[in-house]
């Protein structure tokens, strides 16, 4: 696939996701996913997306590695969101295609509309703590989708992103966490046999895309408004999500 239109098109997506995580600090992998699946699809993505993750989350997580809260990593975090992939991983030998594609367009849509009315609204219902509860049922959920998607960032934000940790804290420790859960992933795609000769290729050819998303994204982060940029991204993610679900509708007829 390393040298179809489709594949060089995918490599600008990833450059564009790791753009928007670097200039706004959220929905790297969610935008790498949505508009990946529009090219090559869902589950290529997938295996291609998580072992690039490790070159920025490695990175952070060595540089800042005081930062991360251990406590909270290794006591709530991946042990809930660890029994929430192994539910999907249950969950994917019974469901696969088309309505595993609809039910992550459903849920693009719904986060991506749900923070946009939130972030139009203002940002104080952001930091109104939640409860003990919710969290875990955040966290388990944050598992699942992880599992199936790879894109488990906005409910693990919901879940401890109002644990009132440092900003530098809250980075270093959400790197630890895709760390742990994407060795995990990997481990299971290659059991899978999912990654062969041609793959390795591909992530070859993907890898020079990350340190250009990076950079790209700090020229946005201090060229561009930021809030107009987050509103881009988040109409963006809409109309990409409505396309995903148009498009695997009409596939189970």
């Amino acid at each position: 696939m390393t040298f179809e239109l489709a594949f060089l098109l995918f490599a600008l997506v990833v450059v564009i996701a790791y753009a928007v995580q670097t200039a706004t600090g959220f929905g790297g992998m969610l935008v790498c996913v949505t508009l990946g699946a529009q090219l090559i699809g869902l589950e290529e993505v997938i295996r291609l997306i998580v072992p690039l993750s490790f070159l920025q989350t490695v990175y952070i997580a060595i540089r800042h590695r005081d930062g991360i809260d251990w406590g909270l990593l290794l006591g709530r975090v991946v042990p809930l969101m660890g029994l929430g992939m192994g539910c999907a991983f249950l969950l994917l030998t019974k469901v696969g295609g088309p309505w595993l594609g609809l039910a992550f367009g459903v849920m693009v849509l719904a986060l991506s509309a749900h923070d946009l009315h939130q972030f139009r609204a203002g940002n104080a219902a952001l930091h109104k703590p939640v409860s003990k509860a919710a969290s875990v049922a955040a966290l388990l959920s944050a598992g699942v989708i992880h599992g199936i998607y790879a894109s488990g960032g906005p409910m693990l934000v919901y879940a401890i992103g109002r644990e009132g940790l440092a900003k530098r804290a809250f980075r270093s420790t959400l790197s630890m966490v895709w760390i742990i859960l994407n060795v995990i992933l990997v481990v299971r795609f290659l059991l899978a046999g999912d990654y062969d000769r041609n793959v390795a290729l591909d992530l070859l050819v993907l890898v020079p895309a990350v340190p250009f998303g990076i950079v790209l994204g700090e020229w946005v982060h201090h060229k561009v408004d930021e809030r107009r940029f987050k509103m881009a991204v988040l109409l963006l993610l809409i109309a990409a999500a409505i396309s995903l679900i148009v498009r695997y509708s009409a596939q189970l007829r």
